[in-house]
């Protein structure tokens, strides 16, 4: 199984690129969708390593605030 789709699924998209391209081209066509492949998901997760340090951040901030909050609350009663 690859991709989440079974061998049979995955022989018809081959014999469809194959007769859409051509046997020719399909090399080609193969090479630059493994690059287009590899740099999206090589954004795709740097983008959710910046996600997960901004909420890591926020969490950071939000955790001093509330400190900061029953700091001052504890100090008026």
């Amino acid at each position: 199984m690859v991709f989440g789709i079974s061998s049979a699924e995955f022989a018809v998209i081959v014999l469809i690129a194959v007769l859409v391209v051509g046997p020719k081209q399909l090399p080609q066509v193969l090479r630059t969708a493994g690059r287009v492949y590899r740099k999206l998901n090589r954004f795709l997760r740097k983008m959710s390593q910046v996600i997960d340090d901004t909420m890591y951040d926020a969490d950071k901030i939000a955790d001093k605030l509330t400190e900061k909050k029953d700091d001052g609350s504890n100090g008026k009663s």
